[in-house]
């Protein structure tokens, strides 16, 4: 009999997932509100319902004895995977734990003090509030993601861009950290971790810090690498993270200090996990999120095989223009561009196109 498998949402997302699940010839089941769901097509079952009634899709999935719940690149989904899939004492993170982990100051507080994380300051308040925390900072929302409501402070600013849904939200001023900019992407099965790849990503910096391109397999020292897989199973298991997929962003300084900026209880967004592992290394990474929803996991060992990365089109990269017009090169895996207008982003959601790439070297534009 073939294991069935939810799914919650059925956004552009989730469809890579969908795609894996038929793959593995798993019975698949998809919860989404019908309007946009563009999933509906590549499931075996779509039950047009909103992600947001979660003790309903509870009673769904014991009625058609589903097997695991999973979904992937978004925390408001991940959040309902975790709700769902406790109830029906199946493998996730617990509930409770999940909803600790999005709290940025209770990640601070369990990390902070681990051997080899260089800890970062911090003060909490309303971001019209704090004013005596050190300049120059970082202030963002205690929960979110996708970089929105994030804004560099320092003796210039004026004006902070804070969008009118989180106007009531609860801040938290973090010292200003110089350094590079990475992500880990990591799989946990029942409390033990593993680093399957590490991005380089480049931003725009202050003040919104948008993300602008990424880059895997990451070009570190050797003994950055290890630093990084040894900190980050501590870092995971601290704040209680246990099973599925992870997106943790650090700092790297000049003198190898690693800094935390933030752990995300899923796979990376921006084409990361659901793409760009796939093409870097020898890890299915989409199957093993599923293998470990199902209770299946085995411990993998993971090679990097190519470059990927993507670059995303906006005000900051209009260098990139020439590339969305010339026939579509060889290491051009996907492009795409969206309006005719280039915007300065204020979050990782402003932007105006893609280009994804795959090739035996990194590729420069």
């Amino acid at each position: 009999m073939k294991k069935r498998l939810a799914i919650i949402g059925a956004s552009t997302g989730q469809l890579p997932l969908c795609q894996k699940a038929h793959e593995m010839g798993l019975e698949t089941f998809c919860f989404a509100w019908p309007k946009g769901a563009i999933c509906k097509d590549y499931v075996d079952h779509f039950i047009p319902i909103s992600i947001f009634e979660m003790d309903e899709i509870v009673c769904h999935c014991r009625k058609y004895g589903i097997d695991g719940v999973v979904s992937n690149a978004s925390e408001t989904t991940a959040l309902v995977v975790s709700y769902v899939a406790e109830k029906l004492g199946k493998v996730c993170v617990p509930y409770e734990t999940f909803l600790s982990i999005q709290d940025k100051v209770f990640v601070r507080c369990k990390t902070n003090a681990i051997p080899g994380l260089t800890p970062v300051k911090y003060e909490v308040g309303s971001y019209d509030i704090i004013s005596s925390f050190p300049k120059p900072y970082v202030m963002k929302p205690i929960r979110g993601a996708a970089k929105r409501g994030v804004n560099f402070v320092d003796n210039t600013v004026v004006d902070l861009v804070i969008p009118d849904d989180l106007k009531d939200a609860v801040f938290m001023a973090e010292e200003y950290v110089v350094g590079k900019e990475y992500s880990v992407e990591a799989i946990s099965y029942n409390g033990k971790h593993e680093v399957i790849q590490i991005t380089e990503k480049i931003g725009s910096g202050a003040p919104h810090f948008v993300e602008l391109e990424h880059h895997q397999p990451a070009t570190l020292l050797i003994s950055v690498e290890n630093k990084i897989k040894l900190l980050i199973p501590q870092i995971l298991s601290a704040i209680s993270f246990t099973n599925g997929a992870s997106h943790t962003e650090i700092k790297i300084d000049d003198n190898e200090n690693l800094y935390l900026i933030e752990v995300n209880p899923r796979g990376g967004g921006d084409y990361i996990s659901n793409i760009l592992v796939g093409l870097s290394t020898d890890c299915d990474y989409l199957k093993q999120m599923i293998l470990v929803a199902l209770d299946m996991y085995e411990p993998i060992v993971v090679h990097n095989t190519a470059y990927a990365g993507v670059y995303f089109l906006s005000a900051y990269t209009d260098r990139l223009l020439p590339y969305f017009d010339i026939p579509k090169e060889e290491w051009m895996v996907m492009r795409e561009r969206t309006g005719k207008e280039l915007t300065f982003s204020c979050s990782n959601y402003d932007r105006n196109g893609f280009i994804l790439y795959s090739s035996n070297k990194k590729i420069i534009l």
